[in-house]
């Protein structure tokens, strides 16, 4: 009987403190995301900003060219979404994937940068509609040091969260 009555003390008690806790991993779990969200939004501003800065655009054309360049990104996100899933169906089931599993996994892999390819070809016509000659170079050469200053910026937050 003792026990009966400690069993529900300890549910009321016990319940109560792991609803809260659960429903605070699924706050911090939603801001988690929703802080991720907001750092890719910020990242993507800065990036259309420096490529439009860089490539010389007028609002005339940056108005004309981002949504076909928002376009384009998300195929090339889609495509690689597609292989890194096929990645990691082979990766959770490691030791049971066939060699062919292994081999389609590596092909996809290898595969979406030849898609990547494929789907900034099928834009750049679109892009040079908008764009002068010299602006597809710099539009080239700013997407270029965008990534070398994300890079920069990913290794500068390694050192500082190493210290």
């Amino acid at each position: 009987m003792n026990r009966s009555i400690f069993s529900l003390i300890i549910a009321f008690v016990v319940f109560p403190f792991a609803a809260a806790f659960a429903h605070e991993e699924q706050a911090d779990t939603a801001n988690a995301v929703n802080s991720r969200r907001a750092w890719i939004a910020n990242v993507k501003d800065y990036k259309y900003q420096m490529l439009e800065r860089e490539a010389q655009m007028t609002e005339a054309q940056a108005e004309q060219f981002f949504p076909l360049y928002q376009e384009m990104e998300e195929k090339v996100f889609m495509a690689n979404l597609e292989a890194r899933r096929m990645e990691m169906r082979v990766s959770d089931n490691f030791d049971t994937a066939t060699d062919e599993d292994f081999r389609q996994a590596a092909q996809a892999l290898s595969d979406v940068k030849v898609r990547e390819a494929e789907i900034e070809q099928e834009y750049y016509p679109q892009f040079a509609r908008i764009l002068s000659d010299k602006q597809m170079f710099l539009l080239k050469r700013a997407e270029t040091h965008f990534a070398s200053d994300m890079l920069r910026h990913y290794n500068r937050s390694r050192e500082i969260n190493a210290q």
